[in-house]
């Protein structure tokens, strides 16, 4: 009896890289829409540029480097890392900072170092490192989720801040913008105020939800969800997150233990910034 003979690999797995970064942009898909309807417009832009850039930029490296352009294209690493930095980015950022941010993401963050599977650090979180560090200013840009003292720009008005920096007729940056919750209890308590001044404050009172920040609580439940189908499909190794969130607990309850008037309690650093994302 003759036996077909095959070469290896004979374990194949059945994730495809393809395969997995899409699903991990599919199990983000939530948490985005969650902050477009908390904060705009902005969120949406932001994703559409970096994803541009980011395309172009992969394409230029892989035709330096002499490599298959169309199939490393379409594997979606480079979408993703494009993803994850405008996510993390301010709503009414210029321009021209999720281009930087994005082309030394993938420029020097990834390709630099090899390309995909080689890059020792997290490309988008670079290039977020890079941004954070070179305009601290267009840094604070963040717009306020749905609070009555502030408004939501329509389309066209958000795009004309992003690519011209024209504000709205009678409109200052106070009325678009404001400092995220985190950066807010900081500043406050450098103040000298107590937590329980802080929330029962007229203005800074409503930047408060049930568990965290206004808006930013739904947000980063639908991530912490979406993390949660992702380590149950084995997408993600789950110890990962879990270590980072398990030492963010210990810690921040350490403090408030210690002092409650003056820390706040885990679940607001959980759900009130970009932990979870």
């Amino acid at each position: 009896m003759q036996f077909k003979t095959t070469s290896s690999p004979h374990i194949t797995q059945h994730n495809s890289v393809q395969a997995v970064m899409f699903k991990v942009l599919l199990a983000m898909v939530p948490g985005t829409i969650a902050m477009v309807v908390f904060f705009g417009w902005g969120v949406l832009i932001n994703i559409i540029l970096a994803s541009v850039v980011a395309l172009s930029c992969e394409a230029l490296m892989l035709w330096i480097r002499q490599r298959p352009i169309k199939p490393y294209l379409a594997d979606g690493s480079a979408l993703l890392t494009a993803c994850l930095l405008a996510l993390a980015l301010p709503q009414l950022a210029p321009w021209w900072l999720t281009l930087t941010g994005t082309a030394f993401a993938i420029i020097i963050a990834k390709h630099l170092y090899g390309g995909l599977g080689f890059n020792p650090f997290n490309p988008a979180m670079v290039g977020y490192v890079v941004v954070i560090i070179s305009f601290p200013k267009e840094m604070t840009q963040w717009v306020p989720p749905l609070l009555e003292d502030h408004i939501l720009l329509s389309f066209s008005e958000t795009l004309r801040v992003i690519f011209t920096g024209e504000l709205p007729l009678n409109y200052g940056w106070d009325a678009i913008t404001m400092a995220t919750p985190l950066d807010t209890v900081k500043t406050q308590l450098g103040l000298e105020r107590s937590i329980s001044e802080i929330e029962s404050h007229a203005m800074y009172g409503p930047m408060f939800g049930v568990v965290g920040g206004f808006g930013w609580e739904w947000v980063n439940a639908l991530f912490l969800t979406s993390g949660l189908y992702l380590a149950l499909k084995r997408i993600i190794d789950w110890r990962i997150p879990a270590g980072i969130i398990i030492a963010l607990l210990v810690l921040s309850n350490s403090f408030a233990l210690y002092d409650y008037a003056s820390f706040t309690p885990p679940t607001f650093h959980l759900f009130s910034g970009g932990i979870m994302l």
